[in-house]
């Protein structure tokens, strides 16, 4: 569109232009071709005079584009900075977060992002699926955070890292740093010192949860020694596995009892069962025999018997997962091996 003084200017030409030519074809008074032509340009000129002048040298950024600039954008959320730089760990206060100096001088404690480790306390088991829960577990979940902060100081403190990126603001800095250019965070992870909290590091759950490293050990009970009401059975309850990852009615074949033979002599088990807390479950072995060493691991729930491996074909779970206290039966006997958890 034309701005309003250029459209009033070209009316007033247009109109003098008109009249004069009305005057030629109809012989009009030349007086009425001059009021009209002087009527055309003051409209004009007021109309040119009331109009804002256009802006010279400068331009008016947008104030709706929906954009702001990397300023706004700092103020308005966390900021992520892609740092890799050097840094000097000066200590480890807990077990996933680490204090460093930069090479300029500055002190910060940050935590490892993506990962979670219990620390010392334990904390609560039901953060790491399928660790054994209530009292054991957190008892175990402490022991783990243990040696693992114990291992960590001793390995890093003193040593260089690269500072990869911090992301958060001054109350809650999370990290991912790197020793030898591989990944501390994976590190934790992978050693069963931590749990991952997203996508990045599953991989190194998965494996440290296979091998029962760290606090994946936590997942199965393993007395030492085994407790018995009588030193004579040779046979022992080895571990105890209650709480599978996920949920526990579905993961049923997950959910299993170790029973070892710690002798010398082979045991026939055709008078033995195993029986839970509560006296409701009971499992017979139907005349197996387990020589020296050998493990014989007892699934709750359905599944076709195999060496070394035999099924309760439970419907639902029997282990609980905080407490639970398991009997080991010579039915000819009645002597017992019990494991309490």
């Amino acid at each position: 569109m034309l701005p309003l003084a250029s459209f009033a200017l070209a009316l007033a030409v247009v109109l003098g232009v008109g009249a004069y030519a009305v005057t030629r074809v109809d012989a009009l008074d030349h007086r009425a071709l001059l009021v009209v032509a002087v009527v055309g340009l003051a409209v004009g000129g007021v109309a040119a005079q009331s109009a804002p002048p256009a802006p010279t040298g400068a331009t008016t950024p947008a104030a709706s584009d929906g954009r702001s600039t990397a300023a706004e954008r700092l103020g308005t959320r966390a900021a992520v900075a892609a740092t890799s730089a050097s840094a000097t760990v000066l200590g480890v206060p807990g077990g996933d977060r680490i204090t460093y100096r930069t090479a300029a001088g500055e002190r910060r404690t940050v935590r490892l992002a993506g990962i979670d480790a219990p620390g010392v306390d334990g904390g609560d088991p039901g953060r790491f699926d399928g660790v054994v829960t209530g009292s054991y577990g957190r008892t175990c979940l402490a022991e783990a955070g243990r040696r693992a902060l114990a291992d960590t100081r001793t390995a890093l403190v003193g040593e260089s890292v690269t500072v990869r990126s911090v992301t958060g603001g001054a109350g809650a800095p999370t990290a991912v740093l790197a020793v030898d250019g591989r990944s501390l965070n994976r590190r934790f992870v992978a050693r069963g010192h931590a749990r991952a909290t997203d996508g990045r590091y599953a991989d190194a759950e998965r494996a440290a949860r296979s091998a029962g490293r760290g606090v994946w050990s936590c997942a199965t009970v393993e007395p030492t020694p085994p407790r018995r009401e009588s030193a004579a059975p040779a046979l022992r309850i080895a571990a105890v596995h209650p709480n599978p990852p996920g949920d526990d009615g579905a993961a049923l074949a997950d959910e299993y009892v170790v029973v070892e033979n710690a002798g010398r002599e082979s045991v026939d088990l055709s008078d033995w069962y195993l029986i839970e807390g509560d006296g409701k479950s009971y499992f017979f072995f139907d005349g197996r025999t387990l020589r020296p060493g050998e493990e014989l691991v007892v699934h709750v729930g359905e599944g076709r018997n195999r060496e070394g491996h035999v099924y309760w074909s439970a419907s639902a779970p029997v282990l609980d997962n905080d407490h639970e206290t398991l009997k080991l039966v010579d039915g000819e006997t009645d002597r017992v091996v019990r494991l309490s958890y």
